[in-house]
């Protein structure tokens, strides 16, 4: 699906959820006092989101249900099976560059990502990143900038811990945060990244 028509997808998708959610409202409205709730829900939901700050980038998703709420400008995914960030870079094949598991994810206006905990998987590292947020902030996907969240662990071949306050572009080259104690870095490790995945160091 070409981008132009992925954008006329989404702007049938969100005009055609204002109508459904508009006309199931106020045909349910009842006679008391409760306030309506706003959007749509669709099941088994299967789609690619096209983010305008990342261009060689598309992201999958595979969830148990999507909630369109047209009066936030967000869209939930709940039961998130899959979800994946493939890059389609000048002169190279589309390829996959991380795998993405959280319980519940927004998705806002500006395609920006948001959970209370998320799993990613880095295939150029095998790096595998462990979100938390806190009480006061979220963990956070920024199409522009990439990760931040207020704690993540890490494990790798050649790294292991945790950091606070964590920050990093997606390809994970400019880190930043507070390193936890015992964070280990492994110059020697027993294992390496083959491929997207982690194999015995060949002897």
């Amino acid at each position: 699906m070409s981008r132009y028509h992925a954008c006329v997808f989404r702007a049938s998708l969100i005009f055609l959820s204002c109508v459904l959610a508009f006309g199931v409202v106020f045909s349910l409205l009842p006679s008391g006092s409760a306030a309506p709730r706003s959007g749509v829900t669709l099941q088994g939901v299967r789609f690619s989101l096209y983010p305008e700050q990342d261009r060689n980038a598309v992201w999958r998703f595979q969830a148990r249900q999507v909630t369109i709420d047209p009066l936030k400008d967000q869209n939930t995914l709940g039961g998130l099976g899959k979800g994946e960030r493939w890059l389609t870079l000048p002169g190279r094949p589309e390829t996959l560059d991380l795998t993405l598991k959280a319980d519940e994810l927004v998705i806002d206006n500006s395609d920006n990502l948001t959970a209370k905990q998320a799993q990613m998987y880095v295939l150029d590292g095998c790096y595998t990143l462990n979100f938390q947020s806190s009480a006061e902030k979220q963990v956070v996907i920024d199409q522009r900038s990439g990760y931040s969240a207020p704690s993540v662990s890490i494990a790798s071949p050649s790294l292991n811990g945790e950091i606070d306050n964590f920050t990093s572009p997606f390809d994970l080259s400019n880190v930043q945060g507070t390193q936890r104690p015992g964070f280990t870095v492994q110059t020697n490790p027993t294992t390496v990244c083959q491929n997207g995945r982690i194999v015995p160091r060949p002897l």
